[in-house]
């Protein structure tokens, strides 16, 4: 995907330096040559990130970061400040206006691109981030797992979801409903803590869906921890009474009143050891094939995991 890069610098050369520097990277970069011109185009271009520098005619890059960081439109810009000076007290004092990262002129060209990647990274993952959790979320989740696919690195997919979770909602309401969404994350990051997982990544795709994503050997763990770790704590969010007969009343999709269980998480598991795993779409089908599996046999009060032990016959 193509960012958009703001350089605002009043040395032409500089401007060319880091825009060749740049090159290498997916994205168009735009230039200002002075402080006013940089807070216009940051209005009308919407730029995915700006490198700023600190002295600039009109206005210098501190007036334009205040000003970028007063106003609604551009206030979530991320920005990166750009000096000739290498003392502290600059750097402190930028990073305190809201800047989000800090280079010294002159720099390593590799300097640049990583710290450009790095706020680009930071801030893809902030917009996409599920507001109730603060986990990454659907766009993050496909970025990882294709990544993982395009370094050839084995992984294992767990997709959970709660079983139950709208007749909860319907009788204790919203707010109660968000607090199980936000008890479920947390189960999901100790379980991944508890397991020592490597190269683990949980996301929430959203309502009451989660994805983690680790190496084939801890999964069987992080699936035994996530779903001991919700039992545990489900009686927590039920009145006595539901808690004691195990089941709320509450009406079905028809409208009907019924009583249904208590809540439950399933979660479906597929590893690209069995599997042959090259697209991202494949990976979440046959995952939630096993979420389905597992939700089929739901009723026993107890969170249940299914691995997919199928295996794909040799190419």
């Amino acid at each position: 995907m193509t960012q958009k890069i703001l350089v605002a610098d009043d040395e032409e050369c500089v401007r060319r330096i880091i825009a060749r520097t740049l090159s290498a990277m997916p994205c168009q970069v735009i230039m200002a040559g002075d402080g006013a011109q940089a807070l216009e185009l940051a209005v009308c271009e919407a730029p995915d990130l700006i490198v700023l520098d600190v002295k600039m005619p009109r206005k210098d890059g501190w007036q334009v970061l205040r000003e970028l960081r007063d106003r609604p439109g551009t206030r979530a810009i991320p920005v990166i400040m750009l000096t000739g000076c290498s003392g502290l007290s600059d750097e402190v004092g930028g990073l305190e206006l809201g800047a989000d990262d800090y280079i010294t002129k002159p720099f390593e060209a590799a300097e640049l691109r990583a710290r450009v990647a790095s706020v680009l990274r930071r801030n893809r993952c902030a917009v996409a981030a599920n507001p109730l959790t603060r986990l990454p979320g659907s766009p993050s989740i496909q970025e990882e797992v294709e990544r993982r696919i395009s370094a050839r690195l084995p992984f294992a997919f767990l997709y959970a979801d709660l079983d139950h979770f709208k007749p909860y909602n319907d009788v204790y309401g919203y707010a109660r409903g968000d607090d199980v969404i936000r008890v479920a994350a947390e189960v999901f990051e100790a379980a991944l803590r508890t397991a020592e997982a490597k190269d683990a990544f949980l996301g929430h795709v959203g309502g009451d869906d989660f994805v983690m994503v680790t190496e084939p050997a801890s999964a069987p763990l992080v699936a035994q921890n996530a779903v001991s770790g919700f039992d545990r704590r489900v009686g927590d969010f039920y009145d006595v009474l539901d808690l004691g007969r195990g089941c709320v009343e509450a009406p079905d999709r028809q409208g009907v009143r019924r009583h249904h269980p208590l809540m439950t998480l399933s979660i479906g598991v597929v590893t690209s050891e069995r599997r042959r795993l090259f697209h991202y779409a494949r990976v979440v089908a046959l995952a939630a094939e096993m979420k389905a599996y597992c939700k089929s046999r739901s009723g026993t009060g107890l969170s249940r995991f299914a691995f997919d032990r199928r295996e794909d016959p040799e190419a």
